[in-house]
Order: C-alpha cells, then sequence, then structure tokens
C-alpha cells in the first residue's frame, strides 16, 4: 500500500492487519479530546499494530508524515505470530531511544535528530527542494515544540550549514545537503 503525506494506514479503534513499513515514516498518535497526540514515530523495517495478535484493536492512528509504503504481515501460525512480538519488542526498543532523543534536550538538537532519523540509510540529502520532510506541524509534534520554534530553527541550521557533512549513526551514511519542510508552518 502507498501512502500520501497525511494519509491514515489505520485508525485508532479499527480492526485489520499487521503492517510492516517499506519505506518512509509514520507518526502514530493517540487520539485524544483535544486533537491527536505523537506517541511514536515508525521507520521503515518497523512493525505496526502488533496489538491485533492480543486481539485488540489498533491502539494508535498511523499517519504517513511523508510519501510511504507499507506491506501487510503475514503471519499465518503461531510461531510466526511468537516471532513478530519480539522483532516488534526489539523494535520498540530502539524505537523508545529515539524518541527520548526527540522529546528531550534543546530544541535544535531533537530537530536535527528528526532530520538524520528520516534520511533513508546510505541516501545523501538531495538537494532543495528535492527530499521528502514532514510538513512543520509534524515536526513540532514530534519534538514537542511549536511550529515557529521549528520554522526558526531550520532556517538556521539552513543558513549555517549546522548539519553539512554530519552523518546519523550507522554504516554507510552520506554527508547531506539541505532540502525544504513542506506545508505551511502552522
Amino acid at each position: 500500500m502507498h501512502l500520501a503525506s497525511g494519509e491514515a494506514l489505520f485508525e485508532a479503534g479499527a480492526s485489520g492487519t499487521v503492517w510492516q513499513l517499506e519505506s518512509g515514516a509514520v507518526r502514530l498518535d493517540r487520539m485524544e479530546r483535544e486533537g491527536p497526540r505523537f506517541v511514536h514515530l515508525a521507520l521503515p523495517g518497523d512493525l505496526l499494530g502488533l496489538e491485533l495478535l492480543a486481539a485488540y484493536p489498533y491502539a494508535y492512528t498511523a499517519r504517513a508524515i511523508v510519501p510511504s509504503s507499507a506491506r501487510q504481515r503475514m503471519l499465518p501460525g503461531e510461531t510466526q505470530r511468537r516471532m513478530a512480538l519480539i522483532e516488534g519488542l526489539l523494535q520498540q526498543q530502539r524505537r523508545g531511544e529515539d524518541v527520548v532523543k526527540l522529546r528531550s534536550g534543546p530544541a535544535q538538537d531533537r530537530l536535527k535528530h528528526l532530520l538524520l532519523t528520516l534520511t533513508p540509510e546510505g541516501t545523501p540529502w538531495s538537494g532543495e527542494g528535492k527530499c521528502a520532510l514532514p510538513t512543520i506541524k509534524d515536526m513540532a509534534a514530534i519534538i514537542d515544540t511549536a511550529p515557529e520554534t521549528v520554522s526558526r530553527i531550520f532556517a538556521n541550521l539552513k543558513r549555517t550549514q549546522i548539519l553539512a557533512g554530519r552523518q546519523r549513526q550507522g554504516p554507510a551514511s552520506a554527508s547531506r545537503a539541505w532540502c525544504r519542510p513542506s506545508g505551511p508552518a502552522a
């Protein structure tokens, strides 16, 4: 399934299937009275909807923040379901570390971590306006700051080229040039 930015993969409370994200990025939100509240960021390879294996409906709404694709993960037997749960547990540990980095420390560091996290491994940023980034509003929700703060920090990072040559943790990362986030600031 291909998802455009902003398109939902599934809604909280619904039933369906377990998904595996193949490309892009998906934010998981808890639906509250005030509106959606960011909880988790899913990246390529991550499993989504594992709560279905325990006969619960989807706990969160999953929405693409950049163009993404996901496939249904077929789990026909008990062994496959157990292995998916183990994979999901390990995935949660990795993503938990990411959420801590995205939600604590100076806003500039949180935004830099988000930008580098969203860059596919081994892929250089392709220049002004050519790489897919979330909207400023999505970035602000993910790093827990105001959209205006994201706009200001992003402009400063671009102007000072503070990320030029910086690499994301992990092997085979290339240096990156800047690109522009999509959507309005608010």
